[in-house]
């Protein structure tokens, strides 16, 4: 009987332009530990998530593992699946996301590693509906994913690492169905245009670190505007670093969570400041600068 521990980053998607396309990596972790026993199933959560994350077969966790093992054809008697999140949950960091595809990988790692990485990546947007939060979740840094059948999806080379993302994360959860409840069925030709010129611009502009240009390419018409009236504070937030130094904001996945991207020489100063801002006038909320995970989830034994 097996076991393995799999380490899976916190991730970022529709990063400004690029809605259900665009996603980064974190190295902000959950981690999950996986051991084949002699029968059953049991779940164990060591962190405050264990209030509500299910520990039945719902488990996302569960559900990764057991997808693998369809696939493949393997049978164990038993799982014991300890848990260990540090990536804030319904914040719009990729929590689900990470229990994917920590399922995903300890199910293949258990089952003999018969799956590659373009078929972890295939399944983990079948699971998750969507390729921007899991596939970087698995490669690390930026990715760009569009979902086909199979995702078609590239690593962006990042040119160096003098990029921080400031998050803005505040006591209160958004429900992603809510937040895509809110999102217009249809948009304009004009809308449409503005949108691809600034996800182009925002790929060329990490390839290249340009990062000069990440104001104009995190701009956006296809979800920010809608989901900001869900968000209290939102237009202080990104007023704020907007004036203290960011390249730009954007709203984190579906929310609520908001992430400024700065430079690292300005993290010290920045990170006080936000501190002191948000003290005073937005004290729900609470601030943690992170750098982009270039590696993506790792197993070990």
């Amino acid at each position: 009987m097996g076991n393995c521990q799999v380490k899976i980053p916190a991730t970022s998607a529709n990063i400004g332009s690029g809605f259900d396309t665009i996603g980064v990596a974190f190295k902000l972790y959950n981690s999950v530990y996986v051991e084949e026993t002699d029968g059953g199933l049991e779940i164990e959560v060591i962190d405050a998530s264990k209030k509500f994350l299910p520990k039945d077969e719902r488990n996302l966790v569960y559900r990764g593992i057991k997808t693998v093992f369809d696939k493949v054809g393997y049978r164990c008697d038993g799982l014991k699946i300890v848990l260990n999140n540090e990536i804030p949950v319904t914040r719009g960091l990729g929590s689900s996301s990470s229990g994917i595809v920590g399922g995903l990988l300890a199910g293949n790692y258990l089952s003999g590693n018969t799956l590659g990485t373009d078929e972890i990546v295939n399944l983990a947007c079948k699971l998750e509906g969507h390729p921007d939060n899991t596939t970087p979740a698995i490669t690390g840094g930026f990715a760009v994913a569009v979902k086909t059948d199979p995702v078609s999806y590239i690593k962006l080379p990042v040119k160096n690492n003098d990029l921080r993302f400031a998050l803005f994360i505040p006591n209160f959860p958004l429900n992603t169905v809510r937040a895509r409840g809110v999102l217009p069925k249809a948009v304009s030709h004009t809308d449409a245009v503005y949108n691809i010129s600034r996800a182009s611009l925002l790929t060329a502009s990490i390839m290249s670190g340009r990062y000069d240009l990440l104001g104009t390419a995190l701009q956006d018409r296809m979800h920010q505007p809608f989901r900001k009236c869900l968000i209290g504070g939102v237009n202080r937030i990104f007023k704020f670093g907007k004036d203290n130094g960011a390249y730009g904001t954007y709203i984190s996945g579906s929310g609520p969570t908001i992430v400024s991207v700065i430079d690292s020489s300005i993290e010290n100063k920045f990170y006080s400041e936000a501190q002191e801002f948000l003290n005073k006038h937005m004290n729900n909320w609470s601030i943690k600068i992170v750098e982009i995970d270039q590696n993506g989830a790792t197993v070990n034994i």
